[in-house]
């Protein structure tokens, strides 16, 4: 069996944003987003919002992950400040940064296990100008 064409360039997708927390559903989020990456060569942004007061870095998880099967992405930390939440943030720097397209789990380290989908997924679906994956 064949591996899936690429192309070197691909206008729908030319910059692609993860969202990231460490959380189980934005690895997967993130393992999504790197194969559209590969295969259309996007560009891939993942950002980390770090809230204050919070520790570790889960950037470290999403370089393991990357690793070597895509070049073209870079990794970026926004600091939570107050007045600000977490998706405006991300929706601030999807308009402002042209993104195509975000990829994010459905949910983030929210400790209600009964919703389906969080409340920056949703927010993002209800608020971008770009296409919004949200992955379960």
């Amino acid at each position: 069996m064949s591996e899936a064409p690429t192309y070197e360039i691909s206008f729908m997708l030319r910059r692609i944003l993860v969202p990231f927390d460490g959380s189980s559903l934005s690895l997967k989020a993130l393992n999504i987003a790197v194969d559209l990456a590969r295969h259309y060569g996007s560009q891939l942004t993942v950002l980390y919002v770090k809230v204050p007061g919070e520790t570790g870095d889960p950037l470290d998880l999403a370089r393991s992950a990357v690793g070597k099967k895509i070049t073209n992405v870079r990794y970026k930390t926004i600091e939570l400040k107050e007045n600000e939440s977490i998706s405006s943030i991300i929706l601030k720097e999807a308009v402002e940064e042209s993104y195509d397209l975000i990829v994010v789990g459905a949910r983030g380290k929210t400790s209600y296990f009964d919703l389906s989908i969080g409340s920056i997924p949703l927010a993002l679906a209800v608020n971008s100008t770009s296409s919004v994956l949200i992955v379960r």
